[in-house]
């Protein structure tokens, strides 16, 4: 009798203990399918912002993409229709621009810039042929002197405002000296100037 009831006893507590333990692994089975949960909806947040993100860099870079080949066209379209109210025929100012066009081809400068510059030195020469290989040629000077972008369109400016004045002062030829001093000393060479000073070819 004795023995029964403490097997009932134990069995009740075991019971009670194995129920309670039960309930306990629940609990942490679903604290832990709670955190998985969690971390994976954190880790898809993360990669929707990455992938939200990717597709506002896609846009913004087709968008200017899109923009500068919409400017590009509407100066292509736009530059012969300028030069023949200046004068030139349409075949010469057509032929100006693809050659423009052609000619800064993977380089940094842009067609607005180098057509503007044409325009005023075919202005002033009254040659469009003579004016757009000589922007191409001082252009790829400046560049090939380490000039940036801006500071070719500078030399640019100033080197038709030198053309325009019909002499070349010191201030105008310090910018050319800063902006495409490569190309002014090896001018200078090809001149004659063993040195290359380019202040010597200013002098000459």
């Amino acid at each position: 009798m004795e023995s029964y009831s403490t097997q009932a006893i134990l069995s009740v507590a075991d019971h009670g203990f194995t129920a309670k333990m039960k309930a306990a692994a629940d609990s942490l089975d679903r604290l832990e399918t709670g955190s998985k949960k969690a971390s994976r909806g954190i880790m898809d947040i993360a990669k929707g912002v990455g992938v939200f993100k990717a597709l506002s860099m896609a846009g913004n870079t087709l968008s200017n993409s899109l923009g500068a080949a919409i400017d590009r066209f509407d100066t292509m379209e736009r530059f012969p229709k300028v030069m023949e109210q200046m004068g030139f025929s349409v075949e010469e100012s057509t032929k100006s621009i693809q050659d423009l066009s052609n000619g800064i081809r993977g380089l940094p400068t842009s067609l607005d810039g180098i057509t503007a510059s044409t325009q005023r030195i075919a202005v002033l020469t009254g040659n469009l042929d003579m004016a757009t290989d000589t922007t191409l040629a001082l252009n790829n000077a400046f560049l090939a002197s380490g000039s940036t972008t801006a500071d070719a369109e500078r030399g640019l400016n100033q080197y038709v405002q030198m053309l325009s004045k019909g002499s070349a002062d010191m201030q105008s030829w310090r910018t050319l000296q800063e902006t495409m001093g490569y190309a002014l000393s090896e001018t200078a060479k090809e001149l004659g100037i063993v040195t290359g000073n380019s202040n010597e070819l200013y002098e000459a």
